[in-house]
């Protein structure tokens, strides 16, 4: 029984210690730092800080970028950094897309900045596109770590493309030709798509499938864009209600669209917007619309990836063919409509910003309008701390597609359709502060968030 009290009491000892060694390191962090890292801050001192900005989706993986090029420090906070590296990302017609990487030089090397582009293809997976990007970072960073003194510890290597193997010593050999013929398509631009998915949910209550084909086709060169496509929702719901009652919510969707601009300068553009779809929400059975439009950016086409300020006007009609009489006693009718849009985006090294406002009247009766002003602000306030807010808000007085019969309950649940709403507000804001360590050069990938 002794021994007993005595091992409980032992294991209490034992908490209250390490409890006490976590209170206390804390206050000797900074002298046991120094002490245990001040070997690897020394081998290190030569290599610039890393400050990596990238918000262009899943193939930008900071993990991916910090194991493959060990030849720099990586800091998690930009007052704290060499170089600050900001990822932009535009589409491209073939489904890949176009990275552009900046390289912005702080501190000491405030004024040695760069740009390097890299581009994917539509038929690229997520493993070659970030091998991709990490070659660009590293051919990128090599210069940065040369001016800190670094280059002795580089050695330059050269992979001969396949297309010039036989070239020689001279020159290019045959591999002029290859050049030029790599600048043939014989598909002169056009990419096409084709897809279809599908799921299925069952369970003893409730059933739902779905399928989903589409199809789309692009063509985009610097003159023109051509943009094609259409989709299609199939959807079938069952749901099993407390008294045994089954509901049923069966409704099939569909949507094409078609764009088609033409470059006029480095600052305007023109086009026309065509489309068709239905929406049982929206009590349309089917709706064609056609809208020629002009376009002017403040700033050359070729800079929106880091700031456009665009003024866009359309100047078109609708057609619509309604399920159910709307409220102004017609099933089917055709209206000229018009829209004003005006928004601006920047991407700076302090974060991002956007404003936008849109506005769109019905011409035939100057009544029916709506307007909406929507902005999101990403801004690095201080060392660590960020703020993030956005908002939108709108006045919808344009509902003329609003059946005259009343819409039923069961209806609206079930989302087959819903009721008009004369406004729409959204609003979030938000700050994340982050302190600590300053570098992040270490990943440890053990027990992953997906098996946890």
């Amino acid at each position: 029984m002794g021994s007993r009290v005595f091992t409980i009491q032992g294991s209490s000892a034992a908490l209250l210690l390490v409890a006490a060694i976590l209170f206390i390191l804390p206050s000797m962090a900074p002298g046991l730092q120094a002490q245990l890292f001040s070997s690897d801050r020394t081998l290190g001192a030569q290599q610039p800080r890393v400050f990596l900005d990238c918000q262009v989706g899943r193939d930008c993986s900071f993990d991916h970028f910090r194991t493959e090029i060990g030849f720099v420090n990586w800091v998690r906070d930009r007052a704290d950094a060499d170089v600050h590296i900001m990822f932009t990302s535009t589409g491209l017609a073939n489904g890949g897309r176009q990275y552009s990487i900046d390289f912005l030089g702080l501190r000491e090397m405030e004024g040695l900045d760069d740009r390097l582009t890299y581009t994917s293809t539509g038929t690229d997976s997520s493993r070659q596109t970030q091998d991709g990007l990490t070659q660009t970072l590293r051919l990128g960073l090599v210069r940065y770590s040369v001016q800190t003194g670094s280059g002795q510890f580089f050695r330059i290597g050269y992979d001969l493309p396949e297309s010039q193997a036989g070239a020689g010593e001279g020159g290019n050999g045959d591999g002029g030709l290859a050049a030029e013929d790599a600048f043939y398509d014989p598909w002169n631009y056009w990419t096409f798509r084709m897809g279809l998915s599908g799921n299925m949910d069952l369970r003893e209550t409730r059933t739902e499938t779905r399928l989903n084909p589409s199809f789309g086709a692009n063509r985009v060169t610097p003159d023109w864009k051509i943009e094609l496509s259409s989709w299609m929702n199939m959807r079938r719901e069952s749901r099993q209600l407390s008294d045994g009652r089954e509901v049923r919510n069966d409704f099939t969707s569909w949507r094409l669209s078609t764009l088609l601009v033409r470059s006029v300068s480095d600052h305007i553009s023109v086009g026309v917007d065509l489309g068709a779809r239905n929406s049982q929400q929206q009590n349309q059975r089917s709706r064609i619309n056609a809208a020629p439009a002009v376009e002017y950016n403040y700033f050359p086409y070729q800079e929106a990836t880091r700031r456009q300020f665009i003024a866009h006007y359309a100047l078109g009609f609708e057609n619509s063919r309604y399920t159910e009489q709307t409220i102004y006693g017609v099933t089917q009718e055709t209206v000229p409509q018009h829209r004003i849009a005006v928004q601006y985006r920047a991407r700076e090294e302090w974060g991002n910003a956007g404003l936008g406002f849109d506005t769109s009247q019905y011409l035939h009766d100057s009544s029916l309008y709506s307007m909406g002003v929507a902005g999101d602000l990403s801004y690095r306030i201080t060392r660590g701390l960020e703020l993030n807010v956005s908002g939108e808000a709108a006045l919808v007085n344009d509902n003329i597609h609003t059946p005259a019969s009343t819409i039923p309950d069961e209806d609206i649940l079930l989302g087959r359709q819903s009721l008009p709403s004369s406004y729409r507000y959204q609003a979030s804001m938000g700050f994340n502060y982050r302190w600590g360590s300053t570098f992040a050069n270490v990943v440890n990938n053990r027990f992953p968030r997906a098996v946890r």
